[in-house]
Parts: C-alpha cells; sequence; structure tokens
C-alpha cells in the first residue's frame, strides 16, 4: 500500500496494473511510497495478460470510494428544504459500506493509518445522526472510536495533514448533534485548544501558516472560514480543489451555488451514491500512473501509451490547464516527466515557486505538505541550461534548505524523512534499478546467469593474480546490471562489466605496482595485435593481463560486427590504444617526473584514463540500433563522451583526491591549489570543481535530450546519463568502487536478497 500524508488519507483511484495496485496517495499531490508487488513470471501468457491490463489502464480510470467525502456530500441540505439531505443516496451507501469492526474508510484499513479510520468513522455518523437514522450503524461507530480512541494523539500514528483542524471541527459538530462521542475529556479539550491555535496563527498571517494554508481544509474551519473569499477560488467545474468534500462544506455553511451542486451531481451521475476523493482525476492519474511505471522499471513495454500520455500533458501544459498549474505537485510532476521525456517546457511556469515565500504565499503554494516540495525538489534537478534555468536553482536551494530543516525536527515520521533523505541524494546520483527495489521485489533471474559468466571469465583469465579482487567483478556487474537492466542488452551490460574490471586492472598497475617498460610492452602489444606474438612479455602480470584483454575485446568485436553488420574491432583497438598512452602520460611526465600540468592538459588526458570513451563507445555498438562509423566519429558522439568522461572525472578527482595525494598521483584539487600557490584551500578547490561538474553535467543532459538534429539513437544517448548516475552512486560515500562496503547493501539489494526480505 501506499502511504500518503493529507487533510485525509484516501484512496487513490485504484489503478490495477496486473498485479500491482497503487494504493493510497495524498489528496492534492501524489506521493511516491514504496509499493510491494507481487508479479507472476511463471508463463509467458500470464506476463502478456498483466500488460494488457495495464494497457487498458490508460483508457479507463478506475476510482474507489472515499468514505470520508462521501459523509460530506451525505450531510449537504436540499436546496428546497434544510430538513432534507439533498443526496439521500450518498447516506444510502454509507449504512451500506460500513465495516465489521464498525468503522469506515479503506479496506483494507492499514495499522498505521488508524486516525483515517477514525475521520472516516466520524464524518459518516455525523451523516447518519443528522438525518436521524442507522441507529444500529451510529452505536457500532462509536464502539469503533471509543477502542480505537487512543490513536488520536498517537505519535506513532500517520498524522494526515489538516487532522488538527478538522477532527476537532467534527467533534464539535457532534455536540451540536447530541451525538455523545467516548473520547477522554482532557484529550478533547487539548484538540480544541491546538485546533483553535492553529486557527488563530493563520488569521495572523503568520509565515507558514497563513490562512491560505488551511483553507483547503475548510470543512474542518467551519463557520470560522471567509467562505465568500473561498468562492473566489472556485474552479471551472465548480469545485473547490477538485475536492467532493470541501465543496459539500461550501454548500452545508455558505449559501447554495449551483456550480458547486453542479459539480458534485455530476461526479454522482458517475457513480450512483458514493464519491471519490478527488475529481476530476484524468491528469492526477495519468501523471501518477506514467511515474509509477517509471519507477517500477517497466515503462520500456509501454512505450506507445506513455507517449499518447505524455503528448495529452504536454497539450494541456501548452494550453496551461487548470487541473495541471492549480496544483503545485501536478505542475512539477509535469514538468519533470516532459523534460525527461524530451518535451520542450520552460521552467518559467515554476517561477511562483522560486523561493519558500512565494511557495507559501501565492494561491498555488497554499496547499502545504512535504509531498508538494518534493515534487519541486525532483522538478529542481532537471536543469539544463546555464540562464534560462536560475529558477530551478532557486527552487533547489530553499527546497533542500527546507526539507534540511524539517529533518531537524524529532517528530517528522520516519516515512517522511527517509523520503527526504533519498529526494535530497540529486536523482542524476541513484541507481536506476536500486530506485525501482524501493518499488518493486522483483528482479529476474537472468542476472545470476550472466553475473556467473562473468565470473567464469574472471576466473579463467586468472586476473585475481594480478591483484584483482573478485569484489570488484561483483560491484563492476552491480553499477551496469543497476543502469541498465533491460534484458535485451545482456551482451551490453556483460561488455560494460568487464571493461570496468579490466580498467581498473592497468590503473592500478600504472598507479602502484607496473614500471614504465611493462606499460610501453603493453602497449606495443596491443598495438601490433594480430601479432603480439612476436612482441613477447615483459612479466607474467603483463602476459595475464594482455591476454585477457586480447581475449575481451576479440569476444566483443565480433557480437558488436554480428549486430552492427560491421566490423568495429579496429575502433575497440584504437580506443585502447588512446587510453593506454593518456596512461603513459600520467605515469611517465606527472606522476616519474613530478610536473604539473595546466588545467587543459590534465583534463585532456584524465577524461580518456577515467574510461569513459572505452566501454561507453564499446557499450554503444551492443545495444541494438545500427551505428554507422559517421555517427560514431560524429560532433555529437565526441561531445557526449568528452561531457560525460569529464563529470566522472571531477566526481571522482572530488572523492579520490586524500587517497591519491598519499600515493603521488596528480588530481584536479591538487592543481588547483598547487597552481594558486596556496591562495585556494582544499574547500575553496572542491567548491570549483563542484561548479565545472554541475556545467557539464547540464550540457550533458540538454544534449541526451535533445531530438532536433540528433543522430544519435535515445538509447545509446541515455547510456550517457546513466553512466554519470553510476559515478555519482559510486563516490556518494568516498570510493564506492574500490572500498564498496558502502555498495554492500546495494549489491544485494539488486541481485542477492530474496524479494521477501525486502523492507523499504
Amino acid at each position: 500500500m501506499i502511504l500518503g500524508l493529507r487533510s485525509k488519507i484516501i484512496p487513490l483511484p485504484d489503478h490495477k496494473l496486473g498485479n500491482i495496485k497503487l494504493g493510497s496517495v495524498t489528496k492534492d499531490a501524489i506521493c511516491h511510497r514504496p509499493c510491494r508487488v507481487r508479479c507472476s513470471h511463471s508463463t509467458a501468457s500470464s506476463m502478456e495478460e498483466a500488460k494488457e491490463r495495464i494497457r487498458e489502464t490508460f483508457g479507463k480510470i478506475e476510482l474507489s470510494p472515499s468514505s470520508y467525502d462521501t459523509a460530506w456530500v451525505a450531510m449537504v441540505p436540499s436546496r428546497y428544504s434544510m430538513n432534507q439531505p439533498c443526496f439521500p443516496q450518498c447516506l444510502d451507501w454509507i449504512l451500506e459500506n460500513q465495516r465489521e469492526d464498525g468503522s469506515w474508510g479503506l479496506n483494507p484499513s492499514h495499522p498505521l493509518l488508524v486516525k483515517d479510520s477514525l475521520s472516516s468513522t466520524l464524518a459518516s455518523l455525523l451523516a447518519l445522526r443528522k438525518w436521524r437514522i442507522g441507529d444500529n450503524q451510529v452505536q457500532r461507530g462509536l464502539g469503533f472510536i471509543e477502542t480505537h480512541g487512543w490513536a488520536v494523539d498517537n505519535k506513532d500514528q500517520i498524522s494526515p495533514l489538516g487532522f488538527e483542524i478538522i477532527f476537532p471541527c467534527m467533534i464539535n459538530y457532534a455536540e451540536k448533534l447530541n451525538l455523545d462521542l467516548p473520547l477522554d475529556p482532557n484529550l478533547v479539550n487539548m484538540m480544541l485548544c491546538e485546533r483553535e491555535l492553529t486557527i488563530e496563527r493563520a488569521l495572523k498571517n503568520e509565515f507558514e501558516g497563513n490562512m491560505a494554508n488551511v483553507e483547503y481544509f475548510a470543512e474542518g474551519l467551519g463557520e470560522l472560514c471567509h467562505w465568500k473569499e473561498m468562492m473566489l477560488r472556485q474552479r471551472h467545474n465548480g469545485s473547490l480543489f477538485d475536492s467532493p468534500a470541501t465543496t459539500a462544506a461550501a454548500l452545508i455553511y455558505h449559501q447554495y451555488d449551483e456550480k458547486c451542486f453542479g459539480y458534485l451531481n455530476s461526479i454522482l451521475k458517475l457513480h450512483d451514491n458514493w464519491v471519490p476523493t478527488i475529481c476530476p482525476t484524468k491528469i492526477h492519474s495519468n501523471l501518477f500512473l506514467v511515474d509509477a511505471l517509471q519507477n517500477l522499471g517497466v515503462d520500456r513495454y509501454f512505450k506507445t501509451e506513455v507517449k499518447r500520455v505524455l503528448d495529452e500533458i504536454y497539450r494541456l501544459w501548452l494550453e496551461k490547464n487548470e487541473e495541471i498549474f492549480s496544483d503545485v505537485a501536478h505542475c512539477a510532476m509535469a514538468f519533470r516527466l516532459l523534460r525527461m521525456n524530451n518535451y520542450e517546457v520552460s521552467s518559467e511556469e515554476l517561477e511562483g515557486f522560486v523561493d519558500q515565500e512565494h511557495f507559501f504565499t501565492t494561491s498555488s503554494g497554499k496547499l502545504m505538505n512535504h509531498v508538494a516540495i518534493l515534487e519541486l525538489h525532483r522538478a529542481s534537478q532537471v536543469a539544463i541550461h546555464e540562464r534560462k534555468d536560475h529558477i530551478l536553482d532557486k527552487i533547489s536551494t530553499w527546497t533542500r534548505n527546507f526539507m534540511e530543516q524539517k529533518l531537524l525536527d524529532k517528530h517528522i515520521p520516519d516515512r517522511s524523512k527517509k523520503e527526504m533523505e533519498f529526494a535530497m541524494r540529486k536523482f542524476y546520483g541513484t541507481f536506476d534499478r536500486v530506485e525501482t527495489r524501493r518499488y518493486i521485489e522483483s528482479y529476474k533471474m537472468d542476472s545470476f546467469k550472466i553475473l556467473k559468466a562473468a565470473y567464469r571469465w574472471f576466473t579463467d583469465c586468472k586476473l585475481e593474480q594480478v591483484g584483482l579482487s573478485q569484489q570488484y567483478l561483483y560491484t563492476s556487474y552491480f553499477i551496469i546490471a543497476a543502469i541498465l537492466f533491460e534484458p535485451e542488452y545482456a551482451d551490453a551490460r556483460l561488455a560494460y562489466a568487464k571493461y570496468a574490471i579490466i580498467i581498473t586492472a592497468v590503473d592500478d598497475f600504472f598507479d602502484c605496482f607496473i614500471c614504465k617498460e611493462e606499460l610501453q610492452n603493453i602497449i606495443e602489444l596491443v598495438e601490433r595485435w594480430e601479432g603480439y606474438s612476436t612482441v613477447g612479455f615483459r612479466s607474467e602480470r603483463v602476459r595475464i593481463f594482455f591476454l585477457a584483454l586480447y581475449k575481451m575485446v576479440e569476444e566483443i568485436a565480433a557480437k558488436a560486427e554480428t549486430k552492427q553488420g560491421r566490423c568495429v574491432k579496429d575502433h575497440l583497438i584504437n580506443l585502447w590504444i588512446d587510453m593506454l598512452k593518456c596512461m603513459l602520460v600520467e605515469l611517465d611526465l606527472w606522476k616519474i617526473k613530478s610536473t604539473t600540468p595546466s588545467i587543459e592538459e590534465y583534463l585532456s588526458v584524465a577524461c580518456v584514463t577515467i574510461g569513459v570513451p572505452c566501454f561507453v563507445l564499446t557499450s554503444l555498438y551492443l545495444l541494438g540500433p545500427k551505428l554507422s562509423k559517421d555517427v560514431i566519429e560524429s560532433s555529437e558522439v565526441s561531445a557526449l563522451c568528452n561531457c560525460t568522461a569529464a563529470v566522472a572525472r571531477l566526481i571522482n578527482d572530488i572523492h579520490s583526491y586524500k587517497r591519491e595525494q598519499a600515493e603521488s598521483s596528480t588530481n584536479m584539487v591538487s592543481i588547483l591549489i598547487t597552481q594558486s600557490q596556496g591562495t585556494i584551500s582544499e574547500e575553496e578547490a572542491i567548491r570549483q570543481i563542484k561548479e565545472m561538474m554541475e556545467s557539464k553535467r547540464r550540457e550533458l543532459l540538454g544534449m541526451v535530450l535533445q531530438n532536433k538534429e540528433s543522430q544519435l539513437p535515445q538509447v545509446c544517448k541515455d547510456l550517457f546519463w546513466t553512466t554519470i548516475n553510476a559515478a555519482y552512486s559510486i563516490h556518494t560515500h568516498g570510493d564506492g568502487y574500490r572500498f564498496p562496503e558502502e555498495f554492500k547493501n546495494h549489491i544485494n539489494d539488486v541481485i542477492y536478497k530474496p524479494l521477501n526480505q525486502y523492507s523499504p
């Protein structure tokens, strides 16, 4: 079940994706809580059936009844008589849908959502008592409240945003209806006092507690609400905030309004005798559905359907559709999904949320909740323009600061805390498959087969004899399995992992073990390639390394030729020659002769030795699309490769500076400090490098998302982007590749851990 935090925790329209049910979310925003998934992979037919059910979901939205909202609609008096219900069919639904324990609410209920059940139950009791029906149901409902009243002030329970306003208001209403609630009087008095203080702060227009922030809970304000002003916020569909409950409250506490009545009546025409928690839901549901499928890692099966949805969202975005732009979370999510799927959207549309004050004082920012802020922060991470996206930079700064302050609050729920902590790890610093693990409990057994193949290769090549640990094998395979997990990319995964291991071996040789003559021997062996036997091996470790390299490149070249329809072996060999010669520069000039290169000289060499050109360009040949020599040698591929290598190198240098300083290896941090002649501190050097890195990252994302004049298929461009995701994740806690203690949990999650052991 997905758990939401809102004024009322209620079920989202139940999207049943095969056996995947996307449970409940927030009312005005989409909450990305992990959901458990049980998927059957027993037969191909069952998988196809599941896919078909998901496809049907795109065209059909299944809504779940909201007991809470239905109860408020049931309390609306007739426009002809205050003593008669306007919507008696809603009363019938309440009478027919009481649960066995006497409550109303989510079915099945969740042990941490007792407060939601209390709110839904009390609202249903008020509706029944107001119209003097259902005495038996009322008694059973009171029994539930008596048994579960302990949850009202329980800190371990998920407290819906607005609960402290709405629940005491309903207690007051119950007293007016002579409905004696079996709650502790001291507890009731405390809640009433807290409600008064909350409303008082709102009326004083304090910064984070102004009246706009509680208007969405208008049914909890009752007669204290400025209903005439509230009606100025009425939407074109007649609702207040697309909420049946809040709209019903306007008809209860305010004068009759034809548009409000029309809104509620239109919903009941669809559902006969109940209302959902939010309506309309098309954009709300489609945004959530696309985002969920991407988080689940299965969106590749529904490319046509996803594109159709995003095309429609984009059309509505250009039209400034009210359902998108009236809700901060919808707007932020739509912006993020559209931009990350190659649609041209301007960050200027988020200008209303450019700082904390704007967010909390604009009409769009009135629905203050952690989900909206999370969505804004996620949206801020897709900046690609240095100047045009300054708005996103400002949003990123204040949302991060806001969440950091919230994390200091000891009373913040653990779930909210974990969500904020995860969001603050920039999204390009997470592995796709690790993040997917937050949403699903499945991983194909193919991973084990490929990992075993990599292990056999590692053993056959005797790479442990040149100082390589098996841990490098697992880490290397994990890196690519976590970012390139689709079954059709098995060959590319294996090649990527093997390259990472071999590059690590040669890098360690040059840094710590190998002499200049051995390196020159390796270069000559690679240059001669077919005639390597005439060169000879200077040492046993050179022999082991070269034969492993030779066997690997020959196998990959054969597979690449099959996929590409042309021989690419010369290109693969030349990539290695370029990298090895650059490593010779590092060893001979910078380490042995202790010369300090300029920044330009350093990057021209170090961006090659980081290995990105070697293993990314090689992997491109195995992804599937045919790539001509002209495309591979194009300025577009060169620019993508250069940006990716620069980001990977800079993030590596920041986190490996101390180790490389001890090894007397050249590093970007040390170069900046040396060239400044002591005027730049280590901290300042790292800050400057981070600025360079962020600039290159944005440049790369812009190229990856660029469609116009691009010759490279999207799947190939995506590999450059996911490669820097890997670089960020590897170095989140230091050098995760060489010292992978922090990586162990990730590796276990993706490759080893049984599904039933996973807990979000």
